[in-house]
């Protein structure tokens, strides 16, 4: 089951590095970068509810939306961080630095997130081998953002 997921992972990352492109295009054709962001996540929106209605999800109660903490609300904000920063940002660096930098600065949050359980995340110490492939990855965004 791990290596289905890690391949579910992988081609998450594929869609993500899609998307920058994708959106850029919808900024060249609209005049404002949070046009072409409302407009990504409008269409993600309309997505999301067709699989809910593919799959037959029901929609969630009062009481069980009511026990949600307040800052689980804000990961359509963080995802409107990274769209909105990915629809300006790429045109002018390159999709590959851009991405690169963005996996970066996730590995240093994920990191702190695991290791330390932050936002209910479960635990997953940094261990020495972890802390390489997260220096590896670090080494890897400098190398692709100096070699443009």
């Amino acid at each position: 089951m791990r290596i289905l997921y890690l391949c579910l992972a992988f081609v998450a990352g594929a869609a993500a590095s899609l998307q920058v492109p994708v959106n850029a295009a919808l900024r060249t054709n609209l005049t404002h970068p949070m046009q072409a962001t409302f407009a990504s996540f409008v269409v993600g929106m309309l997505a999301s509810l067709v699989c809910c209605l593919v799959l037959g999800s029901p929609l969630p109660s009062a009481d069980s939306m009511s026990r949600i903490p307040w800052w689980a609300w804000f990961g359509g904000v963080l995802g409107m961080i990274y769209v909105g920063t990915a629809i300006v940002v790429s045109p002018k660096i390159g999709v590959a630095p851009m991405l690169s930098m963005v996996i970066a600065g996730q590995m240093v949050a994920s990191m702190l997130i695991d290791h330390f359980g932050l936002l209910q995340a479960p635990l997953f110490h940094a261990t020495p081998l972890r802390l390489v492939g997260a220096l590896l990855v670090a080494v890897g965004a400098a190398i692709m953002t100096i070699g443009k």
